[in-house]
């Protein structure tokens, strides 16, 4: 599976492409602009939208609400600098072996 793009707002730019809920999400950015910054832009139920932090906080491998109780810029911007959870156990039960 990979992401898969299905069109694009404006000049296309990162912030600007529009991807499908079918495919993989694309990187997550702690920095970064246009209309779907730090996660990118998704079709849902035929509505484009920016995923919101609890979907980030799930892509992460967090419990809902982890980072709550901040902006949710500050939300968008921790989870964009975050390992995600499953991946560095992983690398950890490899290294314990």
């Amino acid at each position: 599976l990979k992401p898969v793009r299905i069109a694009k707002i404006g000049k296309g730019g990162q912030g600007d492409r529009v991807y499908s809920i079918d495919g993989k999400s694309v990187a997550l950015s702690a920095n970064g602009g246009g209309r779907g910054a730090k996660t990118g832009l998704y079709t849902v139920k035929e509505f484009v939208r920016k995923l919101t932090p609890i979907e980030c906080e799930r892509l992460q491998s967090l419990p809902d609400g982890y980072t709550s109780g901040v902006s949710d810029t500050q939300r968008y911007k921790c989870l964009g600098n975050a390992f995600n959870v499953e991946v560095v156990a992983h690398i950890l039960k490899g290294l314990a072996n």
